[in-house]
């Protein structure tokens, strides 16, 4: 039984798709899916390029931080804190350290929190802070573990309630000299960090 064109035709068209996809999985993926891919490396390698950017920020901020506690606090602010916090991270941060200063505590001599992160935070949205979550490039989370190293009062006693965990979140953005700084947080004593140690 002779074939018609017609069927003929089809069969052609039949084997040349399947000759044309078997080249395609031969020759690997199509310029699309490398252009997908690139993307998706570049949007990633961007992620995590300005979570380094906020991991120093912060790791800077805790180290400058628990230094500030060990030296009783200050009547200002020092010059280099400008460099981790502005906006109302850095008002909340002068008034403590104020604070602290005023009073006359200081941290336990010869000891220091440990710092439990920083990772990306991908928590519920703080409802207080909306705006903050919709400004941030990036909103971290960490712990600080003061269960060693307690903050003393003027006469050299232990502060109630100051060697504790303490879960922070950081909002964080680029200011204009270019530095990416946290500019909001939110922060609560915890039993245990929620985070992995």
């Amino acid at each position: 039984m002779r074939m018609s064109i017609r069927s003929m035709r089809a069969g052609a068209i039949a084997l040349a798709a399947v000759m044309m996809s078997s080249m395609v999985a031969c020759s690997g993926p199509s310029a699309s899916e490398k252009a997908s891919a690139s993307f998706h490396n570049s949007v990633s390698a961007a992620r995590d390029a300005l979570f380094e950017e906020a991991k120093a920020t912060t790791e800077g901020f805790f180290d400058l931080d628990e230094s500030l506690g060990l030296r009783g606090g200050a009547e200002e602010l020092p010059a280099e804190m400008d460099q981790y916090v502005m906006g109302n991270a850095r008002g909340y941060v002068e008034r403590l350290t104020q604070a602290i200063h005023r009073d006359g505590e200081r941290t336990a001599p010869n000891t220091k929190a440990i710092l439990i992160g920083p990772k990306v935070y991908d928590g519920p949205a703080v409802s207080t802070l909306t705006e903050a979550h919709s400004r941030a490039e990036i909103v971290t989370e960490q712990c600080i573990d003061a269960r060693t190293s307690p903050r003393l009062d003027a006469q050299g006693n232990p502060i109630e309630d100051s060697n504790n965990i303490v879960h922070e979140i950081f909002f964080l953005d680029h200011d204009k000299d270019g530095k990416l700084k946290i500019f909001e947080t939110a922060s609560g004593r915890v039993e245990s960090c929620p985070l992995a140690a």
